[in-house]
């Protein structure tokens, strides 16, 4: 399956691939996290792995919808790849998953687009029809990401990125 979306930000692609490289602002623009972590034994660019979490106190990791992520690639040309790595609690459902950033020069600053691609499992096949009802959730995370982009000043709100521009 494949969802995709695309924003215009004001911003110029340099600031925008500043902030997505680090991973400790995306509780800021995506709804379905409320924390991360990095994996202390990746070095920054690729191959850089790190947790998503939504927060709930006292719970478990699995229980708190733990994801784990390895970036794939970054380059000028194709943009970033985040994988999916582990297959334990909300992960269970996918057998391979995605997401790819892409942000490109726009007139009025920087075009980004998500795009997130993923195979589900045999015994999860029936939610299919439900994740492609959300695709609309992939906007809305984009809007998080804009808002937030262009209320904050650079280059204080853009530091501490994982990698430099692809």
């Amino acid at each position: 399956m494949h969802l995709q979306s695309s924003i215009v930000v004001s911003r110029t692609p340099e600031d925008v691939w500043a902030y997505l490289g680090n991973h400790e602002n995306v509780p800021a623009w995506d709804r379905g996290v409320g924390s991360t972590r990095a994996n202390p034994n990746t070095a920054p660019g690729v191959g850089f792995e790190f947790d998503t979490f939504r927060d709930s106190v006292g719970a478990s990791e699995a229980e708190r919808g733990r994801m784990s992520y390895r970036v794939a690639q970054t380059d000028p040309v194709n943009g970033c790849v985040v994988q999916l790595t582990n297959s334990d609690g909300n992960a269970r459902y996918f057998r391979k998953a995605e997401w790819r950033f892409n942000v490109r020069p726009a007139a009025d600053g920087a075009l980004i687009t998500c795009a997130a691609h993923f195979k589900l499992r045999f015994r999860y096949i029936f939610m299919g029809p439900v994740l492609f009802m959300m695709r609309r959730a992939i906007h809305r995370d984009l809007v998080s990401l804009k808002d937030v982009l262009e209320s904050q000043s650079p280059p204080a709100a853009f530091e501490g990125g994982v990698s430099q521009t692809p």
